[in-house]
């Protein structure tokens, strides 16, 4: 995986940003190293990648927290139908968090996405 990645698959370099995230595969945890992997996939359009470096720029995991920035990923990630993204929007509306009103129409809509 990282030879592929290293080598331009976004998938690759999704899977080994997850991987420093969790800390598993042989890997140590390392949000740093999780987020320059997700940074990459996202630089190629890989829907994942912009869920998983939406949420570490939202969490400040491996990069200063930057709610808006990571939000706006989640919402890219989320239109493009990514499961993960869909549910965090649906449950920031359901509960008006993270800045968003509280909507249980908006939130029904991104659930069931």
């Amino acid at each position: 995986t990282k030879k592929k990645a290293e080598d331009g698959d976004p998938e690759a370099m999704c899977d080994l940003g997850d991987w420093y995230y969790a800390g598993c595969n042989g890997l140590h945890q390392d949000y740093k190293q999780a987020y320059v992997w997700a940074s990459k996939a996202t630089a190629l359009n890989h829907v994942p990648g912009m869920a998983n470096k939406g949420m570490m720029l939202y969490r400040g995991r491996g990069v200063d927290e930057d709610k808006v920035a990571g939000a706006a990923l989640l919402v890219m990630a989320a239109c493009n139908d990514h499961p993960f993204a869909c549910y965090f929007l649906g449950h920031e509306y359901y509960y008006g968090i993270s800045g968003l009103p509280q909507d249980h129409k908006l939130a029904k809509y991104w659930l069931r996405k």
